[in-house]
């Protein structure tokens, strides 16, 4: 659900779970497209024209990430 971008709190929600921090702690380093797509989000926020070039991103452990935006 994470990865189709849907709401963390609705993800917590439906699943059950007690906080959402815990749906967070489980689910988002199981979708590492998903720290991309908020990485990339930021940076063409952040730093205008960044989509395509490079930029240092910082992953959450475990995750895999493209180091194109």
């Amino acid at each position: 659900m994470l990865a189709a971008g849907v709401e963390l709190k609705v993800v917590q929600e439906t699943l059950g779970h007690v906080s959402s921090t815990f749906t967070r702690d489980t689910y988002t380093s199981v979708y590492p497209e998903v720290a991309q797509a908020a990485a990339e989000s930021t940076a063409a926020m952040v730093i205008p024209g960044a989509i395509g070039s490079k930029v240092r991103l910082v992953a959450l452990p475990g995750a895999r990430l493209d180091t194109t935006l």
